[in-house]
């Protein structure tokens, strides 16, 4: 209802369950354009409740929790199991994370006042589940960047903290979407008045604008290196080479394809996922965006080196940098949604939608070029 403050002025803030598994996302009970999810749950055959589906909001709207079981079916009628889960999903309805729960069923959620905690109640049980949100914040040049909501206002409040100082500097942020950081400079990614446009600010370490980027894609993953921002959609992959004393310095390159694909100082390239960028690959001028993808991105991360973008279906497609170009296809057996490289970009750690976290070593031998594929051992 809003009493603690919304996520988005515009997030939706009614949903409504079905026992067929299906969510309606809805800003009003009016809404005609509202936001269908389907999670694949049924009610559990335990639950004898009026709501044989349990949905719960979190305080702020932030969080949606549903409770259901999973049929995982098999070749024989013994070996088809139900599993008990509970799926979150952001304001928006981009699933976050699967949490799986012993018993027969789930037949109550409730969250915690400040949102850190779920209780669940299984047969004659109550199970109690930490709950760890994505911030919006980042370290940078000695600062700590952070944002947080108040439920007096719509907007966020960016606090950039010195370490060495103890200073803070204030600043209020509409329609903030992201926070990155890294070396002498964060990034902010909002969302502009404009449909379908958003904004990229470069910011120092008192919150001082030093570049900014239109972009024509919703930002949903956004990772900065030391001269690249990588931002992503769920078929969209933009690339901006942003404008600071670093990146002038280290972006002397003299070769033709580094050249062309540059273009210019602060240009970004723009690409679908399904495609591979080129020497003609430039930024939304070209771009023209006719279609989508069945296999959306999950998550991204990068260092000085190379690019890395996750899909759906577990696929990692390697990619350059600065000169970006496809290098390796990679296939691991689950959904990532984490991606981090260690300072060697010599290794990577993927955390999948269960929360389970996996090595992946480059240089063991199991990369493969483009045209092949390979899986993580078992």
């Amino acid at each position: 209802n809003g009493v603690e403050g919304l996520v988005d002025p515009n997030a939706p803030v009614l949903a409504i369950g079905f026992d067929t598994g299906r969510i309606q996302l809805m800003t009003n009970e009016l809404d005609e354009k509202p936001i269908l999810i389907d999670t694949g749950l049924r009610p559990s055959d335990s639950c004898n409740s009026l709501y044989r589906l349990p949905v719960q909001w979190n305080s702020n709207g932030s969080v949606l929790a549903v409770a259901g079981v999973l049929e995982k079916g098999g070749a024989k009628a013994a070996d088809q199991r139900d599993f008990s889960q509970i799926q979150f999903y952001d304001a928006f309805g981009r699933h976050l994370r699967t949490l799986k729960v012993p018993g027969s069923g789930v037949s109550g959620v409730a969250w915690e006042g400040g949102n850190l905690r779920i209780a669940l109640a299984v047969e004659s049980f109550i199970y109690f589940a930490n709950i760890r949100p994505d911030y919006k914040w980042g370290y940078f040049s000695n600062t700590l960047v952070y944002a947080f909501t108040k439920p007096e206002r719509t907007d966020h409040c960016v606090v950039f903290f010195d370490s060495q100082t103890g200073n803070k500097h204030v600043k209020y942020v509409k329609k903030l979407l992201l926070i990155k950081a890294y070396g002498e400079y964060c990034v902010m990614a909002t969302r502009t008045d404009d449909p379908g446009v958003y904004l990229l600010v470069l910011c120092n370490a008192i919150g001082g604008p030093v570049d900014s980027k239109y972009v024509n894609m919703e930002p949903q993953y956004m990772v900065m290196t030391e001269t690249h921002i990588a931002c992503a959609s769920d078929d969209v992959i933009c690339v901006w080479h942003f404008s600071s004393k670093v990146s002038k310095l280290t972006s002397i390159d003299s070769t033709k394809e580094s050249v062309a694909l540059k273009k210019k100082d602060g240009k970004e390239v723009v690409w679908h996922v399904d495609e591979n960028p080129s020497l003609n690959t430039g930024g939304f001028d070209k771009f023209k965006r006719d279609r989508s993808t069945e296999d959306p991105i999950t998550c991204i991360c990068a260092s000085d080196c190379m690019l890395l973008v996750a899909r759906e279906s577990g696929t990692v497609q390697r990619y350059s940098l600065p000169h970006i170009a496809l290098e390796c296809k990679y296939v691991l057996r689950c959904c990532p949604q984490m991606l981090a490289l260690n300072c060697t970009s010599a290794r990577m750690s993927i955390i999948d939608i269960n929360g389970v976290m996996t090595l992946f070593d480059f240089d063991a031998g199991r990369g493969k070029q483009v045209a092949n594929e390979m899986g993580l051992p078992p």
